[in-house]
């Protein structure tokens, strides 16, 4: 029964100033997320240049962490990081302190309340309190953490093989069980330094005192404040799918409803876990709050605390005008954020980060003729996450996307496109010979393909060699840095030489190696960063070694089930392919996303 009074308190703490504190969280994390992020691309970037790698793998993750620089910018971000959670952690705590005394609190004030005590904190050099906040977010954002994790490359391998042992399974546990044992004793210890202005020592005796004799009563509701917050998650996550689901089946072509769906998943998940690690973290300093407050009653003798709220006013946002003011100006500020990195890329993508990667080779070039801005939408519409596209020089130096030496296949014409100045070249119909369809259909120049691209479609950029004496390496280089695409591409040329030289013009430019066979130390080389390989030919030491020296490897043309599954056993980083929606629903497929749309049919029938 009292155990119940103490939810009852914490639904009425929460209501005081939910309105302010949820939209102070939504404020606070829309503006500072985007800014970390592109920190962190930043720093990561300087940290693999110095240590020389390209990419982050599970075999070079080891060395890549050990690394005086990477060190370094670990401390960085990991401070950085801290110091955002303590403003945070503060500001929730100066507006549950308020609540507690039925004191509205608007979102500056809350935020000014933060700053204050982080920087009161950071003066007195308190360090160990960070670090015990730190552990406490963890802590009560686990689940959700687990699930980001799961997508991080480096870690995608290492979690699943460590789940799918008897002694990986027991290893987690009994860690987890020993973070949550060290750090009980603290739970109430940011109200001891924050509040009470104790200093930490004094404040972790507080936090004992205030815990004695009640860990296993404490210890119940937080968990199970914890599992209620996970299971909402779940539920909207399973309800999402079903009807992205629903959807797919409904008004989406057969042949693309499981991609879509898988697609669609992960997006569905990153939402669902910012959104309810607001609650989380919001929910567990709410009861932390009440049992904080009771429990110091009590050991005065005292009685409750009062958190019947119904008699005091509800807690009424701040005028109309500046919450609408603070929602448009945090809406805009990571729109611009994220608006910039859809145009222009992010180093800290999938790229670095994430799974294996799909391209659609020459454009989606099954659907649309090869290397067109209809391919190019193909190639989008299918959930590619690349398009290959090849690029030669016309007569007078204009620089097109297409692959053959001449153009007798694409439009029956015995001429080269070197042989062609632009004005010849450009209203060449390129289309009717695959499909009347794509009548007019004609070949578009780089800086059109690159526009057309911008936002839903990376690039993987193949410079035709067109001779020792060309300079069309400086010139794609030139054109990309231009338009502000180094970010959102990738350079492969089966000329070495080519791609020194492109990275020589532009070094942000990633660049890769297209053979077609394993020989020589390539994956090796500075110039390069990834290498781009027959997939028939690449094998389980090549791509370790490739990772152990930071380089990513890219395989094709893989267009039959068995050799995408062989793909994705071996660890290949990008799989170029004819068919990227079968690639997706191959490479990311799940047994039960296919019985749910197969469920779903049966009911739509």
């Amino acid at each position: 029964m009292k155990i119940r009074r103490e939810f009852e308190d914490t639904k009425q703490i929460l209501s005081v100033n939910n309105g302010n504190i949820f939209l102070f969280e939504l404020a606070f994390r829309l503006l500072t997320l985007p800014l970390l992020l592109q920190m962190t691309g930043a720093l990561v970037r300087l940290a693999l240049n110095a240590a020389g790698y390209s990419y982050v793998t599970v075999n070079n993750l080891g060395a890549f962490l050990l690394k005086p620089v990477t060190l370094a910018v670990v401390l960085l971000i990991a401070a950085v990081i801290l110091t955002g959670l303590m403003i945070e952690i503060g500001s929730l705590t100066t507006a549950f302190q308020s609540a507690a005394y039925s004191r509205k609190i608007n979102v500056f004030s809350m935020f000014l309340g933060g700053l204050g005590k982080t920087a009161y904190e950071i003066k007195r050099k308190n360090g160990k309190l960070f670090l015990v906040i730190a552990v406490h977010y963890i802590l009560t954002n686990i689940f959700m953490i687990y699930r980001i994790l799961r997508h991080v490359k480096p870690l995608k391998f290492i979690l699943p093989g460590l789940l799918g042992e008897n002694w990986g399974r027991l290893l987690i546990v009994v860690f987890l069980a020993a973070c949550v044992l060290l750090s009980f004793p603290t739970a109430f210890i940011c109200f001891g330094c924050m509040v009470e202005q104790r200093t930490f020592r004094d404040s972790l005796e507080r936090s004992k005192d205030l815990l004695r004799g009640r860990y296993v009563k404490t210890s119940f509701i937080l968990a199970a404040c914890n599992m209620a917050v996970t299971a909402v998650c779940i539920l909207l996550y399973l309800f999402a799918v079903v009807i992205v689901a629903v959807f797919a089946v409904r008004f989406m072509d057969r042949r693309v409803e499981l991609a879509l769906l898988l697609a669609a998943r992960d997006r569905i998940e990153y939402a669902l876990i910012f959104v309810i690690s607001i609650v989380s973290v919001v929910v567990n300093y709410g009861a932390l709050t009440v049992l904080y407050f009771q429990y110091d009653r009590k050991d005065k003798n005292k009685k409750r605390w009062d958190f019947d709220l119904s008699g005091h006013s509800r807690s009424r946002w701040m005028n109309r005008r500046n919450v609408l003011g603070l929602l448009a100006v945090v809406t805009a500020v990571s729109m611009a954020a994220a608006f910039d990195v859809s145009r222009n890329g992010s180093f800290l993508n999938e790229d670095l980060l994430y799974e294996v990667q799909i391209t659609a080779h020459r454009g989606s070039s099954r659907t649309a003729p090869e290397n067109t801005i209809p391919a190019l939408q193909a190639a989008a519409d299918e959930l590619a996450d690349y398009a290959e596209i090849d690029i030669q020089e016309t007569k007078d130096g204009v620089m097109v996307l297409f692959h053959d030496s001449t153009l007798k296949r694409m439009a029956g014409i015995e001429k080269s496109v070197k042989s062609m100045t632009w004005d010849e070249l450009k209203d060449i119909d390129v289309g009717t010979r695959f499909s009347g369809e794509f009548k007019g259909t004609t070949i578009p120049t780089l800086e059109e393909a690159l526009e057309f691209s911008r936002g839903h479609l990376k690039l993987n950029i193949e410079i035709k060699y067109m001779g020792a004496s060309s300079s069309l390496p400086e010139k794609v280089a030139e054109c990309i840095e231009r338009m502000g695409w180094t970010e959102q591409c990738v350079v492969t040329s089966t000329s070495y030489s080519y791609l020194k030289r492109v990275k020589k013009a532009v070094p942000d430019i990633y660049t890769g190696y297209i053979v077609s066979a394993a020989y020589g130390s390539y994956y090796k080389d500075e110039s390069i960063d990834f290498i781009s390989m027959l997939s028939s030919s690449v094998n389980q030491k090549l791509i370790d070694e490739a990772h152990e020296s930071g380089k990513a490897v890219h395989v094709w043309t893989v267009n039959r089930k068995s050799e995408m599954e062989r793909m994705k056993i071996l660890g290949a980083d990008n799989v170029i392919t004819d068919n990227p929606l079968m690639a997706r629903e191959v490479l990311f497929g799940e047994k039960n996303m296919e019985n749910l749309l197969a469920r779903i049919r049966e009911m739509l029938k």
